[in-house]
């Protein structure tokens, strides 16, 4: 049983210090606002949808776990991500990735037939552009873009200076613009 009574929503850290007390709502309430994020991270991580939801159980575990561990020094959603990419890791390592497709929820049957062949076809070339990038600066592209973390924060999650994000941004985003061009050429 609880032992608090919040006005309003709790705040992440809130949430985490109950854990911390054994409140497995306050568990379930973390999930609901954070497991979505977390399970299009380590989707992208893992590359199959089975296992990146067994993962994001081990995640929620590690949280129901280590919740009086943690210290505060950055976010909740940080200390979130950085646990899911460990657990990534190791989900990697231990086994086989299958590359599972994508689902693509591009456009609504309103639109017509040309637009969503030219948005599937756009977000394709992306997809691919994307899996060309070397590993780390995909990932620290989905980190600063996708989940809208700092560069300090992708940082802390991916256990480099923040210059280094800084860095394999600039790359990335340079590599990223001339695979785009380099498809658009293709194509035409």
């Amino acid at each position: 049983m609880p032992d608090h009574i919040w006005t309003g929503q709790p705040t992440d850290r809130q949430l985490v210090s109950a854990i911390a007390r054994g409140d497995s709502r306050a568990l379930e309430t973390l999930y609901e606002r954070h497991g979505p994020a977390l399970l299009a991270y380590l989707i992208g991580q893992v590359s199959d949808q089975r296992l990146a939801e067994e993962v994001l159980q081990d995640v929620m575990l590690a949280v129901w776990q280590g919740a009086a561990r943690f210290r505060g020094d950055s976010s909740v959603r940080t200390w979130l991500l950085a646990i899911a990419r460990r657990r990534a890791i190791t989900a990697r390592q231990q086994r086989a990735p299958a590359h599972a497709p994508l689902d693509d929820d591009i456009a609504a049957d309103a639109d017509p037939p040309g637009a969503r062949l030219d948005a599937q076809a756009d977000q394709a070339a992306l997809r691919a552009a994307l899996a060309a990038l070397p590993p780390d600066h995909r990932e620290t592209l989905e980190l600063v873009f996708y989940h809208n973390l700092s560069g300090p924060e992708a940082a802390a999650v991916l256990g480099i200076a923040p210059g280094t994000v800084k860095s394999r941004l600039h790359r990335a985003k340079s590599l990223l613009h001339k695979l785009l061009r380099l498809g658009e050429s293709a194509d035409a």
